[in-house]
């Protein structure tokens, strides 16, 4: 069977898939968990996260541009350090159970935001939306593109209508009043949390084989969607401390559709009708993207090899999709939204640390790679941004949970068992 991909896919619909990563559930529901820990002053937390996501993407862009294939973070570690096949692989395995986690998390909150409309039991529809996203996954990237498109459109316009929200009836001021009174670690524990609502991005790196001129439109992509995603989550930091004190946020289930509602019951309506699509698009681009990433270990010979299999006339994935779906079915009891948040946030974090070291050892060991993007300001061949964006990522390292950090543990200890048993096996 073929084990290449078709690119069909172009910058204006890669900013769409790099911004429907970010804002889907994630910021439909940790918002209130973060407000209660950074008060009204929100605002600051999304800041802060939104550096340290920028100084990450620039790391992405110049890797990306000088190794467009599919299965992003393993490519990269695997051309900075041959040395450590391992590291390589470890990063790919965190990446993709981190996706299934997440899209068992998503489907399980689209169960919850519909029973606001129709009362069904959870865990079949939960099961339901995974199906239907891994069917749209296998029919083929280019129908996958514009059912993510119209579901991006409608969670996008769930969230600006949060910001018209708070322009009509709230308090815009309220988070900038008292800034002499900041919460210190509450905002920096908030902004651990908020980092969440930023993963998705390294999933349009995945989609390079997809892509016309992958060299120059995925760090393109990569940049404006982080942008775009930062000004959007802006209006809603500021929007929803003024609508509701932070307590009560934090106390919502659905925080934004109660912040909207205070200002009209239909506002709160139609943004839990936008929070269904906001879910749904996870589910389906987190599904697409780490597919593609399991596609291309296996390619390696880092994964099993029916891992490889491309459908033969669509040309996707079908094996590595069925099997994220598989992994996603059996998370989906894992529980509440904050906690996988914060154990997907953990360990990305530990991958965005590894890639942004690649970029610093590529420079030195492989200073005339041709990179389609450069990331600006260094001393020398040594690029400070990189290093900042490390010890930013180190910092947020901090502010989780015992529980959280043996979750991660255990499961890197899990994937050296798996890397072990592959490499007996091979050799």
């Amino acid at each position: 069977m073929a084990e290449d991909l078709r690119r069909s896919l172009r910058l204006p619909e890669l900013i769409f898939y790099g911004v429907g990563t970010m804002v889907g559930a994630g910021i439909y529901t940790v918002v209130g968990k973060a407000a209660g820990q950074a008060g009204p002053h929100l605002w600051i937390s999304f800041v802060l996260a939104g550096i340290a996501a920028f100084l990450t993407v620039l790391a992405y862009a110049e890797l990306a541009s000088a190794f467009p294939r599919a299965g992003a973070e393993y490519q990269f570690l695997k051309a900075a350090f041959p040395e450590w096949p391992a590291l390589s692989f470890m990063a790919g395995f965190l990446i993709a159970l981190n996706a299934a986690a997440t899209a068992a998390t998503v489907s399980l909150a689209f169960a919850g935001y519909l029973r606001v409309f129709v009362e069904l039991p959870v865990p079949p529809i939960a099961l339901a939306l995974l199906i239907l996203c891994t069917a749209v996954n296998i029919a083929g990237i280019r129908e996958a593109t514009w059912v993510s498109i119209g579901l991006i459109c409608i969670e996008v316009a769930g969230l600006l209508l949060v910001a018209a929200a708070g322009i009509a009836g709230g308090d815009l001021g309220a988070g900038f009043r008292d800034l002499s009174s900041v919460n210190v670690p509450g905002i920096f524990a908030a902004t651990a949390l908020i980092f969440f609502v930023y993963i998705g991005f390294e999933d349009v790196a995945n989609l390079s084989e997809e892509t016309h001129e992958p060299k120059k439109t995925i760090p393109r992509a990569l940049l404006a969607s982080v942008i775009l995603t930062s000004v959007v989550y802006g209006l809603v930091a500021i929007s929803v401390s003024g609508l509701q004190p932070p307590q009560e946020l934090a106390a919502s289930e659905s925080p934004l559709t109660a912040a909207a509602g205070t200002v009209a019951p239909w506002m709160g309506g139609a943004v839990a009708f936008a929070a269904l699509f906001a879910t749904a698009s996870t589910a389906l681009i987190s599904l697409i993207s780490i597919s593609r990433m399991l596609f291309g270990m296996a390619r390696d010979g880092d994964m099993p090899a029916p891992l490889r299999r491309t459908l033969s006339g669509r040309r996707t994935p079908w094996v590595a999709a069925l099997v994220l779906f598989g992994a996603a079915c059996l998370l989906l009891p894992l529980g509440k939204v904050e906690i996988i948040a914060s154990i997907s946030s953990a360990g990305v974090i530990l991958v965005f640390i590894a890639v942004q070291a690649a970029m610093i050892a590529l420079r030195y060991r492989q200073p005339g790679l041709r990179r389609g993007f450069v990331v600006p300001f260094s001393i020398g061949r040594f690029p400070v941004l990189p290093a900042l964006g490390i010890a930013i990522a180190l910092a947020l390292l901090t502010q989780f949970t015992a529980l959280v950090y043996g979750i991660v543990a255990g499961t890197i200890v899990l994937g050296g068992v798996f890397y072990g048993l592959r490499r007996r096996r091979k050799a």
